[in-house]
């Protein structure tokens, strides 16, 4: 089983930037691909990543938690979305 996640488009250009916490734990936020700070995003940030997925706010919820939960790994995560639209199947 898992979710359906929309892939960024081309004349929207939203990403998913995922970050790593000190702590282990992960952050995510839904912004505009020219909005990705070159710095660091979240204070206890240890990295972020720029993911091509555009989840609504459920499905962004429910990635954050499989990847606390460690079902989902960061690495794993970057496999999935694309900058040209479609969809990618996540298994969480």
């Amino acid at each position: 089983m898992g979710i359906t996640v929309n892939n960024t488009t081309p004349d929207t250009a939203r990403i998913t930037l995922v970050g790593e916490m000190m702590d282990g734990s992960f952050h995510a936020k839904v912004m505009g691909e020219t909005d990705v700070p070159y710095t660091k995003y979240w204070d206890n940030e240890l990295e972020h990543r720029i993911i091509y997925l555009h989840p609504d706010p459920e499905q962004l919820k429910s990635i954050v938690s499989a990847l606390n939960e460690h079902r989902l790994s960061l690495d794993d995560l970057q496999e999935f979305g694309s900058s040209d639209g479609g969809a990618s199947e996540l298994p969480i």
